[in-house]
């Protein structure tokens, strides 16, 4: 078990088997609006409602939107399906995943295609979330697009996509501060010209019947649709004289996100990938590789940048430090609670012996079916299973106390140590049947499938069950080792 654990299991937060909702995103060509990157996707939504509908609750699409909210180019789309329970369809989520790829291969118009699974704990969906933090928008474009490439030529990662926000025109107006100077003119008059251009000077103002009227002076829209024809305007100087806007200032276009996202004060950009089907590595794995390769030469050329990881990976190295915390503390616990109640110190670590043993448990049964990915609610499961398998520990140990006699002659304390621990066999199997009972459905889905229980469960009933059997025969042959040692210590001279 403990080769297994080491080389078989790793630890995920969010295994990701079954889902009830799948997302497929893309793009169409670059030139086309919102309203064309609808029509495009109907030919998608058609497929879904003629091959999947008896598995479909909903669809839902969005254009032109991230996935968190903010503008993004509008020849982009992201289409939601929500399906039925696993166990009220005959295919898993892989396979409709699978057989969406191949109905929507033929399409025509899309550039680009990408189908996941959502991941439990994560907006996304996707397995990756890369945060980089720089607040000079050309460098972190520049950190990013590396980052992209890099993020590519790895062999487990695919769908790799930045979720950036719609980038929108922009006017950028410097003042020629030597022509200022020299003709007399204030820059509070240009900056009130060209607002009064755009939009208007609000002359005066009136109470209408529901609300205040501004009566502004401004300019014919002819004149204003224009960026060289609203530098033609004139300003006036001190002297009285007018000039022309365009000869008092310098006037650059450029591309400005219409939106700006922030982490602990940096402008950041997020940069989603996912893992390829049957890939044996885990987000851990990549976030493991990216930190040692990758990471240390990017903060060389750009020392002033802050790259991470976010979301699943976050959580899940969150979880394995609690974890490991939680483990400490319900054995520390349990201890007290057991040395307290048998006034002893000894007789709670026979007890606890169960333990380990349930757990291995866990890994056996987890290993027989295939479920090598270790995750947070299977962790909780074990932790859970600590408090329980133990009472068939207590039940025996209580009943050895009870009804032992000392005996100076070793077989016959072996002996009736056994008929005593025999005498609880019925007590300890339908303590331990009970339970198991009450629980497997949960955990194969028998009466309808939760994901996330289904592995809780799974490792409550069968490390109990293995736990229990070990208990029979363990928890006996230790009173017996501590029957005998104390024999020996009554059989010695200073006894």
């Amino acid at each position: 078990s403990g080769l297994l654990i080491k080389y078989k299991f790793k630890f995920v937060m969010f295994p990701n088997e079954e889902t009830r909702d799948i997302v497929v995103s893309g793009r169409v060509r670059p030139e086309a609006k919102r309203f064309e990157t609808a029509q495009e996707t109907r030919k998608i939504e058609d497929v879904i409602l003629k091959h999947f509908s008896k598995e479909l609750v909903g669809v839902r699409t969005n254009i032109a939107r991230s996935r968190r909210g903010g503008a993004v180019e509008e020849n982009n789309f992201r289409i939601m399906l929500e399906i039925v329970p696993k166990e009220k369809r005959k295919r898993s989520a892989d396979a409709i995943v699978e057989q969406l790829k191949a109905k929507t291969k033929g399409l025509k118009g899309f550039e680009e295609l990408n189908f996941r699974k959502s991941r439990w704990g994560h907006s996304s969906g996707s397995a990756i979330e890369l945060l980089v933090q720089q607040n000079d928008d050309a460098l972190r474009e520049a950190i990013v697009a590396d980052l992209m490439k890099k993020m590519e030529e790895h062999p487990s990662l695919e769908n790799i996509e930045v979720d950036g926000d719609l980038r929108i025109g922009e006017y950028r107006v410097d003042i020629n501060r030597d022509k200022v100077k020299r003709l007399s003119i204030s820059p509070v008059d240009i900056a009130s010209t060209f607002r009064a251009a755009l939009e208007g000077s609000v002359l005066y103002e009136f109470t209408g019947a529901e609300e205040d009227v501004q009566v502004r002076f401004t300019i014919i829209d002819e004149a204003k649709d224009d960026i060289e024809k609203v530098l033609n305007l004139p300003v006036e100087n001190k002297g009285n004289y007018l000039v022309p806007l365009r000869d008092v200032v310098y006037v650059q276009k450029v591309k400005v996100p219409n939106s700006i996202t922030r982490e602990d004060l940096k402008r950041t950009t997020s940069i989603d990938a996912d893992l390829k089907e049957n890939s044996k590595v885990t987000p851990l794995d990549i976030a493991q590789y990216f930190e040692e390769k990758i990471f240390p030469k990017v903060l060389t050329q750009y020392p002033t940048t802050t790259v991470s990881f976010a979301g699943e990976i976050e959580n899940t190295r969150e979880s394995k430090a609690d974890l490991v915390s939680a483990i400490l503390l319900v054995v520390l616990l349990i201890y007290v609670v057991l040395a307290v109640l048998f006034n002893s110190l000894i007789r709670p670590v026979v007890i606890m012996l169960a333990i380990p043993f349930g757990a291995v448990g866990i890994i056996l049964a987890f290993w027989l079916h295939g479920k090598v990915m270790f995750g947070f609610f299977a962790a909780i499961g074990a932790l859970g299973l600590a408090g329980v398998v133990v009472n068939d520990s207590i039940i025996m140990l209580v009943k050895l106390d009870r009804e032992y006699k000392k005996d100076k002659e070793k077989n016959q304390a072996d002996q009736q140590i056994a008929n005593i621990a025999k005498t609880r066999l019925r007590a300890v199997i339908l303590t331990t049947l009970t339970t198991v009972a009450g629980i497997l459905p949960t955990a194969y889905g028998f009466a309808g499938y939760d994901a996330m229980l289904a592995e809780m469960m799974l490792a409550l009933a069968w490390g109990l069950l293995f736990g229990t059997l070990i208990t029979l025969i363990l928890i006996p042959c230790i009173y017996s080792y501590l029957k005998d040692f104390e024999h020996k210590l009554n059989l010695s001279p200073s006894g």
